[in-house]
């Protein structure tokens, strides 16, 4: 304090002048802080269709629209997941298209598979009895560790907070990953019953499949993990069908299994703030085609642009300034 008055006035002055400004560059940084919404986006399964919550992901960067946290179900839960970890719009699209992640996700083609469903008999001829499913899934595993960085394969290192849906067939619950290696979680979330084996997790005591099983738009979690506004990309197949569609093999229990997950989602719909619903009818939910998964992307981008005015408004009313 004595060192302090022996210093001339000037200098005084001057030391006292910066500590009001400073106190008061504070007080107006302080007042002029905003409270933003946190904003969070649901996707849904739906197989190859959820190739479009892609274009839906790039059309609210064009728009400039933050995305605060991902819940993603199933296939649905993989683009989020990878988006999560840093990966850009453009570089999973390019999985897509390039055919990378639908051949890992479906190593040999499905028809190939049914017909030498007789050979997967031959394990339990001698003990050995599998879980069930056509595909075990390691190659989708290793997919997902070689796209992942290191420093995201942990779901709480994200770059943005993300939760993977899953359905625990022991205690018939639904699990949402949240926490964990990121590369399992996604791999359980879109274990389709009878296509693909169940995933035992390390650590775990349960067995999981498919998210969609019970939780295919998952608008409730995402209201749990903090989101105030909510934005549910429905990939599911609503349209109506006509008599010959139902000639194809597995066409019946394409269209049972769109019914059953149009009847779960009804309620997350409804209490969504908004449904982003991208033109999915004409693609299968099982392809590999680059030329569907490429207008798969841009029936996304389409439908989020048409909706993003009234998402960048509703943001805009709840912003506190």
């Amino acid at each position: 304090m004595d060192l302090v008055l022996k210093l001339p006035s000037r200098i005084l002055l001057l030391l006292l002048a910066s500590v009001f400004f400073a106190v008061a560059g504070a007080r107006e940084s302080f007042a002029d802080e905003i409270h933003r919404p946190k904003v969070a986006v649901v996707l849904s399964g739906g197989g190859m269709k959820a190739a479009a919550a892609i274009g839906v992901l790039k059309a609210l960067e064009e728009e400039e629209i933050p995305v605060d946290m991902i819940v993603g179900s199933s296939m649905g839960a993989v683009v989020g997941g990878l988006y999560a970890a840093g990966m850009t719009p453009e570089h999973i699209q390019d999985q897509f298209e390039k055919k990378k992640l639908m051949h890992a996700y479906l190593t040999i083609p499905l028809s190939l598979r049914i017909l030498v469903i007789p050979l997967f008999y031959t394990p339990r001829l001698v003990g050995i009895e599998p879980y069930d499913g056509l595909y075990r899934g390691k190659r989708f595993a290793d997919y997902l560790n070689k796209q992942i960085p290191e420093t995201q394969r942990s779901i709480e290192d994200l770059k943005v907070p993300f939760g993977a849906i899953a359905v625990n067939l022991l205690d018939g619950k639904v699990k949402v990953f949240n926490s964990g290696n990121l590369s399992t979680a996604l791999q359980a979330s879109c274990a389709i019953p009878a296509l693909r084996k169940p995933v035992k997790i390390k650590g775990d005591d349960g067995l999981y499949v498919d998210g969609s099983v019970l939780n295919n738009l998952p608008v409730k979690e995402a209201r749990k993990m903090g989101a105030d506004i909510v934005i549910a990309v429905d990939t599911t197949d609503r349209g109506e069908t006509k008599d010959s569609d139902y000639h194809k093999v597995g066409s019946v229990t394409a269209r049972v299994i769109n019914l059953h997950m149009a009847q779960v989602d009804r309620e997350s719909r409804l209490s969504a703030d908004f449904v982003i619903d991208p033109s999915v009818q004409s693609v299968p939910a099982v392809s590999t085609s680059p030329a569907q998964a490429r207008k798969l992307i841009e029936a996304g981008a389409k439908a989020a642009h048409q909706v993003a005015p009234a998402i960048k408004e509703c943001i805009e009313k709840h912003t506190v300034r």
